[in-house]
């Protein structure tokens, strides 16, 4: 019998009618790739991982295991290897296999809107209905993330049961060697059963030989009689992990697997969640806290949502998508019981881009940009791309039937609830979130006829990680016993020398307008490595936003008084939008003294690619740059009526991912400055860009 913590109710004392008098063996592997992510990632871990994986299955009928395909590897199978799914159909039809549902893009479901969260379940719930005819009532809980409002979303989804690590019932006092069978929980009514997964054989599947996992089912049967265990883990660990493929299939580590649960099905029995629901009842009731796996929660401090807290970046694509489902839920709510006849037309094709709205959505909830662990998630600019794409196709899709075909909105609000007010413009061509809190910095630029964010960029931060570099560097000479592979949280390796140079970390968001005013000794490579003396307060000190709908050229004032080394200055920047032009002006007015000896500079970060100003350099005297994106097809024109000075130079970030430490390119920074500028009267500064 299993322990029994006082928050764990053991009324449930009846023995399961175990299908064998041994061992019950429930197994379900999760497969997934993010939308946005690169085609040959999904070539590649179809060839490595999933082909070959039911290739196998399909040669031991007697092993039954379920299977979790998400949303956008669905789709992506339908439209180029129709011939998998026919394949998973008949594994489905004969019982071998059963298919487990989930959020349909695969989001952390507690993090979502309920609303979205149920809907996102049913979608994927009626692909599977429509690919094969079932209808499945069990989820995966994408990175097993658990919060216990989730009972309430995944009953009204008509889900009956998931899947949680083990480690989550050991915060409440179970020991994972003494868990079996499934268990009960509730919130407000709502029931839910959760199987928990063991941590252990995550570390020994496929990483031990097949008889090892044998051998241990063998020991804990003899020590404390027939159990049931489950296991959930992640198909790419199956052949695309780093060493796997060659461990696994070459080498037939999972055909030599699937035939010793074949040789022992006397007493290892291989079922189905469904079929085992069928026949049993829950071993008791558990109330479980906000937790994941235990190497999330090592990542994450305790809690996924510290990774809000940890990155800005994150937090703040996280609250634009819950602006916009505001945005999309709104005003699909204001069509319901709309009257019929004339205005039936005009509701069904609003009803229909609403629904183009609402895809766009879902997609951009994926979960995958929001966090970091070891894989390469935030860190990852495509997939961050990949999320502001459809935030912003899904904002045009309702936009046009709010706005109409032209128009500039303006906001003043704290959208992302930080307590400080954002001023947000929205306009036909631009989407554009000023911070006035925050040195009046613009976080966010959107271009809207290309769906990007152009602000899409990251800070470069201290990893726990980096430290572990030199050390790392150290371990690649010495000689290791390699002959068995390793999983992703056991791997250590550099990808590429010299990273231990690369460790700089940013003073300030690497958003653009920020304002700094540097010791005229300041170099291109102190300013590089955020090594320099801020001589002003203005770079993350609070300006007052004006905002002015009466003329598009000054849409916005932002004004702050501060000081320069002793000195009082004034410092108003004005930012006016005509077509696809943005012009900002800069006025700056002493009020006490002359300001000598400084360089005033205007710094930009934009998420894209010159194959010329995304190397480290600079240009004097410049009154035009034009840049011709090579990621995204898009050209920038800067123009300035003062001539300046230009540092340009990549920012890179030093990130753990799959295969090792590796450095990764996330946008270029511009930095426009002017030396000795003479402040003892009022100075303009006007520059435009012109975005296509």
């Amino acid at each position: 019998m299993i322990s029994s913590p006082q928050n764990l109710d053991i009324r449930y004392s009846q023995k399961n009618k175990v299908f064998s008098n041994g061992v019950d063996f429930l197994i379900a592997i999760h497969c997934h790739q993010p939308v946005g992510n690169f085609a040959s990632v999904f070539s590649e871990a179809y060839e490595k991982a999933y082909l070959p994986f039911i290739e196998v299955l399909k040669r031991h009928p007697k092993v039954k295991l379920s299977l979790h395909y998400s949303g956008s590897l669905i789709d992506w199978l339908e439209a180029k290897h129709p011939e998998f799914l026919n394949d998973l159909k008949k594994l489905v039809k004969s019982g071998q296999v059963e298919i487990i549902a989930g959020g349909y893009f695969e989001p952390i479901l507690a993090l979502i809107p309920q609303r979205d969260a149920v809907s996102q379940i049913n979608l994927f719930r009626k692909k599977i209905s429509d690919l094969f005819g079932i209808s499945p009532t069990g989820c995966w809980t994408t990175e097993r993330v658990w919060e216990p409002s989730l009972p309430e979303v995944l009953e009204n989804s008509g889900i009956i049961y998931t899947i949680i690590d083990d480690s989550h019932f050991q915060m409440v006092g179970l020991n994972p060697e003494e868990l079996s069978d499934f268990y009960v929980t509730e919130e407000k009514g709502n029931k839910l059963y959760i199987f928990p997964s063991s941590e252990k054989l995550r570390y020994y599947l496929p990483f031990k030989l097949a008889n090892e996992t044998i051998n241990y089912f063998r020991q804990r049967l003899e020590e404390k009689g027939p159990f049931t265990i489950t296991y959930g883990d992640d198909g790419e660990k199956f052949g695309l992990w780093p060493g796997t493929y060659k461990w696994v299939y070459e080498e037939k580590w999972l055909e030599s697997f699937f035939a010793a649960l074949e040789k022992n099905s006397d007493w290892i029995n291989t079922v189905t969640f469904s079929q085992y629901l069928a026949k049993n009842s829950p071993r008791g009731r558990v109330y479980l806290p906000c937790a994941s796996y235990r190497e999330m929660m090592t990542w994450s401090n305790g809690y996924f949502r510290n990774f809000l807290v940890k990155y800005p970046e994150s937090y703040h694509m996280y609250k634009r998508m819950l602006l916009v489902s505001k945005k999309v839920n709104g005003i699909a709510d204001s069509l319901v019981n709309k009257p019929k006849g004339k205005t039936a037309r005009t509701n069904d094709a609003k009803a229909k881009k609403i629904e183009e709205a609402r895809s766009y959505l879902y997609m951009s909830q994926a979960n995958d940009a929001y966090w970091h662990g070891v894989f390469g998630g935030l860190y990852l600019g495509h997939l961050r791309s990949g999320v502001y794409a459809n935030l912003i196709n899904s904002e045009k899709a309702i936009d046009s039937l709010m706005l109409g075909d032209s128009y500039c909105k303006l906001e003043n609000f704290d959208f992302d609830t930080d307590g400080n007010n954002e001023v947000i413009i929205n306009t036909t061509n631009f989407g554009l979130y000023f911070r006035p809190g925050e040195g009046g910095i613009l976080a966010e630029l959107d271009y809207k006829p290309k769906a990007v964010n152009l602000s899409n960029t990251l800070m470069r931060r201290a990893e726990p990680y980096h430290k572990k570099i030199k050390e790392k560097l150290e371990k690649r000479t010495s000689v290791t016993d390699d002959s068995l592979p390793k999983s992703i949280h056991d791997i250590s390796s550099i990808k590429e020398a010299g990273l231990e140079n690369q460790l700089f970390y940013d003073l300030y968001p690497r958003a653009s307008l920020l304002d700094h005013f540097l010791d005229s000794n300041t170099h291109l490579t102190d300013f590089l490595r955020s090594r320099y003396t801020e001589l002003g307060d203005f770079a993350n000190g609070l300006y007052e936003a004006n905002l002015s709908n009466k003329e598009k050229s000054r849409l916005l004032r932002l004004n702050r008084e501060g000081r320069v080394r002793d000195k009082f200055l004034k410092l108003s920047k004005s930012i006016g939008i005509k077509d696809n032009i943005l012009s900002i002006n800069y006025e700056f007015q002493n009020t006490k003294e002359v300001i000598l000896d400084t360089i005033f500079g205007i710094e930009f970060n934009l998420s894209i690619y010159e194959p010329v100003l995304s190397k480290t350099g600079s240009l004097e005297n410049i009154n035009r740059l034009e840049l011709n994106d090579q990621w995204f097809n898009v050209k920038l024109r800067f123009s300035l009526d003062r001539a300046s000075s230009l540092w340009h130079f990549p920012i890179e970030t030093v990130s753990d991912s799959e295969r090792g430490m590796e450095k990764t390119y996330q946008g270029l920074c511009l930095f426009f400055f002017w030396n000795n500028i003479n402040f003892q009267k009022i100075i303009n500064i006007n520059l435009k860009l012109e975005i296509s």
